[in-house]
């Protein structure tokens, strides 16, 4: 049951738009009743009672346990998340995200009563290190008063799950702001799906293919090609340059042009190319000078035979490199 709280947890955390979230949140514990708590809110005033409320900052230095929270009638909550959110045109940015509950208030309200439970999980099991937890937001009352709770956990400071019984909540978010923080990927990556940095295998020596390996299993139909720089003075790391998707044709003929014989004393390069392709088990990174070395694309195979080289006119031809 945990799993599943931890899912809406992660779920509520990265969601940029309006969402829905369905998770394990509460017992069936009754709670005491006022009088006007079950009303419905007048239109959008879910959103004017959380508009001038942080969701950062001095509530979350002074949580309070269940027994406060309970004498506590929340109507909204207002949650702040960073995530990740591609414009066209623009890239991919990271983003904080302001969010509103419009939706499912008094349930998850009944999830934060909850007090700690010593007893679970059973006593005979040893904790885990696996990394659980929940975003508390801030809850708000009818009267604009904020407030933030402690989240229940067990034994091993994870915590509660859905109680036996319990059935599955929805809480509705609606997003009412969204801050770029910074860009994470260019638009230019972003169209030829490439990462904004990328290892140096060749220069940095791994890994190499067997004899008779090849450098995509199976061999791909169509791939797309990342073009990197490395600084002078570390060339481990290369920094997107530019990229391309090839069609059938150019895939072939590229492909084919990385067979050629080892070499030797070859300087390293600066600027190297990864052949990237859908459906395939591996790459290959070319240096774009030099020997025109190649090697697979990733990090972490041992492997032990000299790198093949290329053909540097017909990469030059379909690259565009000079």
């Amino acid at each position: 049951m945990r799993g599943a709280l931890v899912a809406v947890t992660l779920l509520l955390g990265l969601g940029l738009g309006s969402a829905y979230a369905a998770g394990a949140f509460g017992r069936s514990t009754p709670r005491s009743s006022t009088p006007g708590v079950s009303r419905p809110l007048p239109p959008r005033a879910d959103l004017r009672l959380a508009k001038d409320v942080p969701c950062e900052g001095s509530y979350y230095r002074h949580p309070v346990g269940p027994k406060a929270f309970s004498r506590f009638h929340a109507v909204t909550a207002v949650m702040c998340s960073e995530g990740l959110r591609t414009y066209p045109g623009r890239g991919q940015w990271l983003v904080m995200s302001r969010k509103v509950a419009v939706s499912g208030i008094p349930n998850w309200q009944r999830y934060f009563e909850q007090p700690n439970d010593p007893n679970v999980p059973p006593k005979n099991d040893g904790c885990t290190m696996n990394l659980e937890f929940v975003l508390v937001p801030v809850f708000i009352d009818r009267r604009g008063h904020a407030l933030v709770p402690r989240a229940p956990v067990d034994r091993c400071d994870h915590p509660l799950g859905l109680a036996p019984g319990e059935q599955m909540i929805r809480v509705r978010w609606r997003t009412v702001q969204v801050r770029k923080i910074r860009q994470t990927i260019s638009a230019a990556a972003v169209a030829a799906n490439c990462p904004m940095r990328w290892g140096n295998v060749v220069a940095e020596g791994e890994p190499q293919l067997r004899s008779g390996e090849s450098f995509f299993a199976p061999t791909p139909r169509t791939a797309r090609v990342c073009i990197y720089r490395a600084p002078a003075d570390d060339l481990a790391d290369g920094e997107f340059v530019r990229g391309m998707r090839l069609g059938p044709a150019q895939t072939r003929d590229l492909l084919g042009a990385l067979t050629g014989s080892p070499k030797s004393h070859c300087p390293n390069q600066r600027t190297f190319a990864m052949i990237l392709a859908s459906g395939s088990t591996l790459g290959a990174s070319i240096e774009l000078g030099g020997c025109w070395r190649v090697a697979p694309g990733f990090r972490g195979r041992k492997l032990a035979a000299a790198n093949n080289t290329a053909n540097a006119s017909v990469v030059r031809a379909i690259l565009g490199t000079r």
